[in-house]
């Protein structure tokens, strides 16, 4: 066994936390390098005990951060999800809250220099290959820092920004509606029919009604996760999701590739829809960033779930998502041709802090039989 030195830092990311390491730290080898960061993050343990995970989905990530030189962006970062209970890192999707979190750490670590008023950060995801712009604003060399409460389930302080991801659509499928419908119905294993919306912007979403489970939408998370058949109801719709998209495209899709949301109707201001991200661990207890992108893009499609709830909108749709901590704004521009849409951004505001840096220790072992890949 190995002890090994890894300079990092945590950061927090709109509502969510990651470890960030430069790859360049890292083994090249992919496996080496996961079974690294699964002892860096203590995985598997529920608790993650011994180690920085913090047993829970939101705290389980890691950015694995990349300088670029000479091209159309300053760096790439790739996130994954760090598996709690599984010796499992999932990098088939990406992360938009630690988005912010990599804009912040490029330019606090020199990779970016610092403008005023506004400083530029271009960035690609290696999980989608899409690229995304933050602006931070910089005052006195500084970036500015501002009362989290813009970011409805983040407290404090943090460094504001605007994120700008340029034509989000297809991140996963390359389609914005990969069925080719704005919506599916999906049948239970008691044969009840399900309407659900599968959505391709920033990630792969399967959108599915509250009222089809007895649900209004407003309930907390741990009242859905204390839903023993409610859970596993969702992980068997997550299923057929994939099953459906493999069947209609000829491409092999898992349940790990899917996000599943359950929707409704907002009563108040200043949320327009209510929704709930279902994690197969536990339900999302603010809102992900790559969440309110596909949503925002299945509210400007007709015949979507979710644009039912939200009625029309021409060229530019922007609407709060009301989620168990707050309210998110996204807004999305898109165009339509012949039928076809095309999402050509999405904006939304975040902050993000540098919790700490340091020296972390993990350990390689020569053979860990518990370890398994996750392309």
């Amino acid at each position: 066994m190995t002890i090994h030195r890894l300079e990092c830092a945590i950061v927090r990311g709109g509502t969510t936390k990651g470890v960030f390491i430069d790859g360049a730290a890292l083994p090249d080898d992919p496996k080496r390098r996961d079974q690294l960061i699964l002892s860096l993050f203590g995985s598997p343990d529920t608790r993650q005990i011994n180690g920085l995970g913090g047993g829970d989905p939101l705290t389980s990530k890691v950015a694995i951060m990349r300088r670029v030189d000479g091209s159309d962006v300053d760096l790439e970062y790739l996130s994954g999800e760090v598996g709690i209970d599984e010796a499992i890192i999932n990098f088939s999707t990406m992360c938009g809250n630690l988005a912010a979190g990599a804009g912040l750490y490029a330019v606090e670590a020199g990779w970016v220099k610092k403008t005023e008023p506004v400083t530029t950060v271009r960035i690609r995801n290696g999980n989608t290959g899409k690229r995304l712009t933050a602006f931070i604003p910089i005052a006195s060399g500084a970036c500015v820092m501002a009362p989290s409460g813009a970011v409805d389930g983040a407290a404090g302080y943090g460094a504001e920004m605007s994120l700008a991801f340029h034509d989000p659509a297809g991140a996963i499928t390359g389609q914005l509606l990969p069925t080719g419908s704005a919506t599916d119905t999906l049948t239970l294993a008691h044969e009840q029919p399900v309407p659900c919306s599968i959505v391709d912007c920033g990630t792969l979403y399967g959108f599915v009604h509250a009222s089809s489970f007895g649900l209004s939408g407003h309930e907390s998370p741990r009242e859905l996760d204390n839903n023993t058949a409610f859970k596993e109801t969702m992980e068997h719709l997550r299923e057929q999701v994939a099953i459906t998209l493999t069947e209609r495209s000829g491409n092999a899709y898992t349940s790990r590739q899917i996000k599943m949301a359950i929707v409704a109707a907002a009563e108040d201001a200043p949320a327009k829809v209510i929704s709930r991200v279902i994690n197969r661990y536990k339900t999302h207890k603010a809102f992900p960033v790559t969440g309110a992108i596909c949503l925002s893009a299945a509210a400007a499609v007709d015949g979507t779930l979710v644009h039912e709830l939200v009625g029309n909108s021409k060229g530019l749709c922007r609407i709060g998502i009301g989620h168990p901590t707050g309210a998110l704004s996204v807004r999305s521009s898109f165009e339509v041709e012949q039928g076809a849409y095309k999402i050509l951004e999405t904006v939304v505001n975040r902050s993000a802090r540098v919790l700490m840096e340091g020296v972390a220790y993990a350990y390689l072992a020569d053979e860990r039989s518990n370890y398994k890949a996750l392309s």
